[in-house]
């Protein structure tokens, strides 16, 4: 009863000023937990490429995967090829008007055998991704090591993602490796954040696919 008549006697300027200063509580409290969350993505990102080095200490992968979406993935992947003495190489999410040659023609490609190389054009997300990346492994028996490659702030969503899709009958093991973002520049910064709303809606789906 009393606490209804708490704001009675309130005048519209100490009213304003109440929910302003509830406002910037909700709101700060709001970008605190937003930001803890962008920085758990780098953390989990840090961690696989910790184990993934490890593991791979003086041994190959048998497949290394890149997802296609931002600049660097690619280069990068083939770099990894080189310093594994040249392991099986899959590129997923390329467009259809792309081809091998063109995609590497500003990446120093040599001895790296593109024999060894594949190329996935059907995916279109990162789910597709996924899904394309687990049914090719699936396909060419014998990979049972696999890195996948993406920028760090995506790592934690691929695994979210592929940890869905595993099989009982899958005996693959799947390893992640995650280039770090810029974050000294804007694009960096709100490519990260906007990740955040994508892992969550991801796990959303994920959620009701397995309801279905």
């Amino acid at each position: 009863m009393f606490g209804a008549k708490k704001y009675v006697f309130e005048t519209s300027e100490t009213r304003f000023l109440r929910r302003l200063k509830n406002s910037i509580i909700i709101f700060a409290a709001s970008f605190f937990a937003y930001s803890l969350i962008c920085f758990i993505l780098l953390l989990v990102s840090k961690q696989e490429n910790s184990a993934t080095r490890t593991f791979f200490y003086k041994r190959s992968p048998d497949l290394i995967v890149v997802f296609t979406g931002d600049k660097g993935r690619i280069p990068y992947a083939i770099s990894l090829a080189k310093e594994y003495k040249q392991s099986n190489l899959l590129i997923s999410g390329v467009n259809a008007k792309n081809s091998i040659a063109k995609i590497l023609k500003n990446i120093d490609s040599s001895n790296v055998n593109l024999n060894y190389l594949d190329i996935d054009y059907n995916a279109k997300n990162t789910v597709e991704n996924v899904r394309e990346t687990l049914e090719y492994i699936r396909e060419n028996k014998g990979y049972e090591n696999v890195i996948i490659i993406s920028h760090d702030y995506h790592i934690l969503r691929i695994k979210a993602i592929a940890n869905s899709q595993k099989r009982d009958s899958d005996k693959y093991n799947i390893f992640y490796q995650g280039l770090s973002t810029n974050l000294s520049s804007g694009r960096g910064i709100k490519i990260l954040y906007k990740e955040v709303f994508k892992f969550f809606r991801t796990i959303a789906y994920i959620w009701l696919a397995d309801i279905d």
